[in-house]
């Protein structure tokens, strides 16, 4: 009982924790990247212990990832603490399995350590899952914004107008970094440094190629909407590329999925009358 109750009470305050550190809204996000442009990111965390455990250089990487991630709101102490908490409760959670199942033994020290990793692993893996969701869905996004924001420079309106169109037309990652930017903006930035920002944030090379093309165009009085239409159709090229690369990895890919399920099926319908006629006689 005594276990029992440790364990609910370890739920509990990681389910808490979970949602504290998770909960978040829209001015708070921003407010979060802006920091985080200007250098400010973790400036408020206490002198905790997870700070001991890391250098600073590893927390100068960790804060990186969290910005690829759009996680602004949270912390490498933070992120540390909640693999603390995930870590106690996946241990608590494999010593109720132990005790339930009487294995104590070398098994249920293993099924303790087991999900004891596993919860010290898990948010570090949301964190590689949500960053290769985030840079995806930015790379898909890129080009119908420069269609976007090429369409309306022709139009005759300011690039910072534009994107502010394109931008309130966009959703997901990449309208949200471009809000940021611009907001950055009316705080005083120049252009190419809040764009120069939003792309060392996000940290996806297509992303990075079409805000260097913007940043040197502006700066040796290149054509505007010549380079954006240039970089709205090389992005749709490498679209075009990238899922004709996806479509011709596919046959490959099904090749263990059809020796495990179509093959066994395939010989029970060849083989099976006769290996049943061979048996009734």
């Amino acid at each position: 009982m005594l276990l029992a109750a440790v364990v609910i009470l370890a739920l509990v305050l990681g389910g808490v924790a979970y949602a504290m550190t998770r909960a978040n809204g829209d001015v708070k996000l921003q407010l979060a990247a802006i920091d985080a442009a200007a250098g400010l990111g973790g400036a408020n965390d206490a002198a905790t212990i997870f700070q001991r455990l890391l250098d600073q250089q590893r927390r100068d990487r960790l804060e990186i990832r969290l910005q690829e991630a759009g996680w602004y709101d949270l912390t490498p102490t933070k992120l540390f603490a909640r693999a603390g908490i995930y870590c106690a409760v996946g241990a608590g959670l494999g010593g109720l399995v132990a005790v339930t199942l009487h294995l104590f033994s070398m098994l249920g020290l293993l099924i303790v350590v087991a999900l004891a990793g596993f919860g010290l692993y898990r948010p570090f893996g949301e964190l590689a899952g949500a960053i290769t969701r985030r840079k995806t869905e930015v790379r898909r996004a890129l080009p119908d914004f420069l269609d976007l924001l090429s369409s309306t420079v022709e139009a005759g309106v300011a690039l910072n107008a534009a994107i502010s169109v394109a931008a309130d037309g966009m959703k997901g990652a990449l309208g949200d970094e471009l809000r940021t930017a611009l907001q950055d903006v009316r705080l005083g930035r120049s252009r190419a440094e809040a764009l120069t920002a939003m792309a060392a944030r996000v940290r996806e090379p297509d992303l990075t190629t079409v805000v260097t093309a913007l940043v040197q165009s502006e700066r040796v009085g290149a054509s505007i909407t010549h380079v954006i239409e240039e970089l709205a159709a090389d992005s749709r090229d490498r679209r075009i590329m990238r899922a004709e690369e996806l479509a011709a990895a596919l046959s490959n890919k099904l090749i263990f999925p059809m020796a495990l399920f179509m093959l066994p099926a395939l010989f029970i319908i060849i083989f099976g009358g006769v290996l049943a006629r061979y048996l009734t006689h």
